[in-house]
């Protein structure tokens, strides 16, 4: 992948190459956002928006076959990757894919196909699931309503991705371990968290339509959890089966992960880790 990200970086016929390649591959869009993301960071918003406009040939045509995604993730990359060179706050990016992952959500009220999709996979995965004797205690319309409300989440979670693989590759050439660093220290401002875990608490009360973004509300402290966990592993030198263990609990039981992110943003965990440490020196 630092290879890939050297490529890019030689020029920019190198670098429309790579978006337009990866771009017409459902499984390898999101390397152009990344590359996207990664020539706005080191170059800027006029080199990144070149790249952008070259990569909406590709995801506009994913679109016209049905798959709004790459358009979403192209433009949120290159937003996120704009507002962290300028500001150089992860807060604010995520932030900002929240609001994107919000906007995606919105615009499922004019995509009555792919909803349609959506209906028709889950009708036939019931109809096949009662075929086989088996009985579910949700109807088809709660099931649609429970997917339907990750879309949004899912790209705000992808954005965010991109962003982080871009800043990956520039720190890789430019920066060796700075990305490390920043995502150590990844913390929200308590007012922030304080203010998300509001709308979490509400969604949790069912009050619409908060229910149904609550995955999208959840994204940024899900982020945050894993920044602590990972500096918690480094600065107790711990192996990394800690961290296999910390993705299996994401994977198992995400509220864990989302409250270890709350509650850092009140607690600062790290300068208790820290203290911690040097009582054991």
């Amino acid at each position: 992948m630092r290879g890939l990200a050297a490529y890019v970086m030689l020029g920019r016929r190198q670098a429309i190459i790579i978006v337009l390649l990866s771009g017409f591959f459902p499984l390898l869009y999101f390397i152009s956002a990344a590359v996207i993301a990664l020539v706005t960071l080191r170059k800027g918003q006029a080199e990144g928006l070149i790249l952008l406009l070259w990569s909406l040939l590709p995801a506009g045509m994913m679109w016209a076959m049905g798959d709004s995604s790459p358009v979403f993730l192209m433009l949120g990359s290159y937003a996120l990757a704009t507002v962290l060179r300028k500001t150089e706050s992860w807060q604010l990016a995520m932030l900002l894919a929240i609001g994107i992952g919000l906007a995606t959500q919105l615009s499922l009220v004019f995509q009555p196909e792919y909803l349609a999709q959506v209906e028709s996979v889950v009708s036939d995965g019931l109809q096949v699931q009662l075929n086989q004797g088996g009985q579910t205690e949700y109807t088809q319309e709660q099931i649609v309503d429970l997917l339907l409300s990750f879309y949004g989440a899912y790209h705000a979670f992808m954005v965010i991705i991109c962003l982080m693989i871009g800043r990956w590759w520039q720190a890789a050439l430019y920066n060796p371990g700075g990305f490390r660093q920043e995502f150590h220290g990844l913390r929200f401002d308590p007012r922030v968290m304080i203010f998300l875990l509001g709308l979490i608490l509400a969604g949790l009360l069912d009050i619409p339509p908060l229910d149904g973004w609550l995955p999208l509300f959840s994204v940024a402290p899900m982020f945050a959890g894993l920044a602590i966990a990972h500096y918690a592993v480094a600065r107790k030198g711990l192996g990394s089966v800690w961290l296999v263990l910390c993705y299996l609990t994401l994977f198992m039981m995400a509220p864990a992960i989302i409250m270890l992110g709350l509650t850092d943003s009140v607690l600062d965990l790290r300068k208790r880790l820290d203290g911690m440490s040097n009582k054991d020196s």
